[in-house]
């Protein structure tokens, strides 16, 4: 039986375009050793029972969660080692200079003191719609805060680029946000200046479209890794260069580790949401699949408005051998957090 042959067999929506049944399709997938996503966002108990349900599904044994800190426990209660966590500061608050300040310092001890070795640094351009004062990577309160990581033995998490399409549309005004290249200035100084540690930089460092760059800052910069989250956007852009891709990983096997960001809050319980993450991003690494996406990419009808709001990409598969998808799910993973 071929990927995605249940199309057409369940009811459509933007997370199932292609109307699959995501139970049959996990079992159709090839790859039958361990995997771990090192990049999802699981917020509450309820949402991470559906959330290991699906997981399970396709074959993800344990994952890394940006969690609030006030959940883990509770999570952890229940889902005990499935599920390790990465320290981030209280994205809800109000008072930003508050929540990227003190009680973010506060926090990271917190998390610490409750085993979490990986600590996120999110700088995407738009928090500078929010927090314009502190949201560089390297302003004031985000160098106390990783001095501090540091010392309590954090390895880092950061996310310093954005799509190519959104600095075409969003970030027009480079004054404000800067250049897609000038956000990996303060990146390529922060890696040197905390050169022992080991940095995971998410989204393949946010630059999926210029492979050639990304192998630039691995070659410059050994402490640096490279996450495969945000779905939609890495397959638009790996599809596109899947031959190329396959490449990268197996050239640099052991700092490309497999990630998913996928969000399961309470209020977005979806079965189909959570599936068609894992459906799409195994594919995309395990096939040679060649057909539409499943998922709805609100970037495509940006650039080209005459597409409809529901358009989805094509999805190219990359068809990893067995030995470049072992380092990508589960080696690589596994000797960083294991030291």
């Amino acid at each position: 039986m071929s990927i995605a042959q249940t199309a057409g067999t369940r009811p459509l929506n933007p997370a199932n375009r292609l109307g699959l049944d995501y139970r049959q399709e996990a079992r159709l997938l090839p790859w039958r050793g361990p995997i771990w996503d090192v990049h999802t966002h699981i917020n509450s108990v309820e949402a991470a029972r559906l959330f290991f349900e699906v997981a399970r599904l396709y074959g993800v044994e344990r994952v890394w969660s940006m969690t609030p800190l006030e959940q883990l426990d509770a999570i952890t209660a229940e889902f005990g080692d499935r599920i390790a966590f990465i320290a981030v500061p209280n994205y809800a608050a109000r008072d930003k200079a508050k929540a990227y300040g003190p009680d973010w310092l506060n926090r990271i001890e917190r998390f610490a003191e409750k085993g979490v070795k990986i600590c996120k640094f999110w700088a995407a351009p738009r928090g500078r719609d929010f927090f314009p004062e502190g949201a560089a990577l390297d302003a004031p309160n985000r160098l106390e805060a990783m001095r501090l990581a540091h010392r309590l033995g954090m390895m880092f998490m950061t996310h310093v680029g954005d799509p190519d399409t959104w600095f075409a549309t969003h970030y027009q005004d480079a004054g404000k946000y800067g250049t897609k290249l000038e956000q990996y200035e303060p990146l390529e100084r922060l890696l040197d200046e905390f050169g022992g540690v080991p940095w995971i930089a998410a989204h393949m460092g946010g630059w999926p479209e210029r492979l050639d760059f990304l192998q630039g800052l691995l070659d410059r910069h050994p402490n640096l890794h490279l996450d495969t989250s945000a779905t939609k956007w890495m397959v638009r852009e790996l599809s596109k260069q899947p031959g190329e891709f396959a490449d990268f990983c197996r050239r640099n096997a052991g700092r490309v580790l497999f990630g998913s960001d996928i969000v399961a809050t309470t209020e977005n319980r979806d079965f189909d949401l959570y599936a068609s993450r894992y459906w799409a991003l195994r594919t995309l690494m395990e096939t040679d699949y060649d057909g539409l996406s499943p998922i709805v990419d609100p970037d495509l009808p940006l650039i080209d408005p005459a597409l409809p709001d529901h358009a989805t990409a094509r999805l190219r598969g990359a068809h990893l051998d067995d030995q470049t998808l072992s380092w990508l799910y589960h080696e690589a993973a596994h000797r960083l957090l294991n030291g």
